[in-house]
């Protein structure tokens, strides 16, 4: 089974990222002093936050394959993924290789020449210029390239989301305000529960 718990930081209050910031660890928050922006910083440490909530514990570190892709040392048979856009931060976990892409839609982003440049013909006609179905596609592409660990060195052009792959499935759903967001995963089965970044933190100090 793949869980997927996703946090909503719309209604962070002025205290809110001091009080995540002060649950991270050296490591996130010397990731978090590199940003700039507030709500950078905000997203980085409710992702923290996240892994520290699934995991049960503070006490872990986080290493890369050779490919690039996060992992938690001596946690064998425990594998996740990260993702955060805009007012949403998520974290998709399991006993098996998963991929997890949320992306707020962006009505100005010129969906016709990405797709030209990044979906196959059968995904351009797919989404015939509808917002939902770009970023379905969009992220359901991200979603694998993360699964995969392979990253930009897959084009996005050379697979196709629409086409049945047996060795994997894509989940897809629509969140308020405007997102989308995509799990790639081998699982049949999965979960998926939305909370509050206050409900965030109450769970935490418990």
């Amino acid at each position: 089974m793949i869980r997927i718990l996703c946090v909503d930081i719309a209604s962070a209050e002025k205290d809110t990222y001091d009080r995540l910031y002060g649950m991270a660890s050296p490591e996130r928050k010397k990731q978090a002093d590199r940003y700039r922006r507030q709500e950078d910083k905000l997203r980085c440490v409710t992702a923290h936050a996240l892994l520290q909530t699934v995991l049960g514990t503070d006490a872990f570190q986080i290493e890369r394959r050779a490919c690039g892709k996060p992992y938690v040392k001596d946690r064998e048979g425990f594998f996740y993924n990260l993702s955060h856009s805009g007012r949403y931060v998520t974290i998709a976990w399991g006993a098996s290789e998963v991929g997890v892409d949320v992306q707020q839609h962006d009505a100005s982003v010129d969906r016709e020449k990405l797709a030209g440049r990044y979906f196959t013909a059968d995904e351009q006609a797919y989404i015939q210029g509808d917002i939902f179905r770009f970023y379905e596609v969009w992220t359901k592409k991200e979603s694998y390239l993360k699964y995969t660990g392979k990253g930009l060195q897959k084009a996005l052009d050379s697979f196709s989301t629409l086409v049945p792959d047996p060795k994997i499935r894509y989940l897809y759903r629509d969140l308020e305000g405007g997102y989308s967001l995509s799990l790639c995963t081998t699982e049949t089965d999965c979960t998926f529960q939305l909370l509050d970044v206050r409900q965030l933190l109450e769970g935490k100090q418990k």
